[in-house]
């Protein structure tokens, strides 16, 4: 009986892994029952105006890829001071670096100072899907509370390259 009782709290607070390999087109809510692994070479995007939600104590790994927030599309990260939400190395714990992955991207559309009113982030991301600028100053890319982002920021491209929260 004790065993059968220790058996079901360790799978009561067990996590699944979520492999996260394709863009994220459409709402979507990470949990703190999973860890997410953000697959792949490059970037994951958050496009066609979804929001991704992420609930505070979740767990977000980047192997190696970026997460990047598309125009019109939303990041909401709140957090708890009692459970922040962590972005970090997929690498386990005691061999991480900085540069593991590649972090953050946020993309707005408020107005810039770029030839035409828009740039494309540097870092390598697809130059259509990596732009940022417009005519809304009023838009939002989201929010961010309560986040802790460790060893990102990875070259792509040589001098080319995504920091730990990049912005534009």
């Amino acid at each position: 009986l004790l065993i059968s009782c220790m058996l079901l709290s360790f799978s009561a607070f067990a996590q699944t892994i979520v492999e996260v390999n394709s863009n994220i087109t459409s709402n979507t809510t990470w949990t703190p029952n999973n860890i997410y692994i953000l697959k792949g070479t490059n970037f994951i995007y958050v496009t066609n105006n979804a929001v991704l939600t992420v609930e505070p104590g979740t767990l977000v790994k980047g192997d190696p890829a970026a997460l990047v927030v598309t125009r019109g599309s939303k990041l909401i990260a709140e957090g708890l001071a009692h459970k922040p939400i962590v972005f970090t190395s997929a690498k386990p714990a005691g061999q991480r670096a900085a540069g593991d992955w590649g972090g953050i991207v946020l993309l707005g559309s408020a107005k810039v100072n770029c030839p035409g009113g828009e740039c494309t982030i540097e870092g390598g991301v697809d130059p259509v899907l990596g732009k940022y600028g417009g005519t809304d100053d009023a838009s939002s890319v989201g929010s961010l509370k309560y986040v802790r982002i460790e060893f990102a920021g990875i070259a792509f491209n040589p001098n080319n390259e995504t920091n730990g929260l990049t912005m534009g």
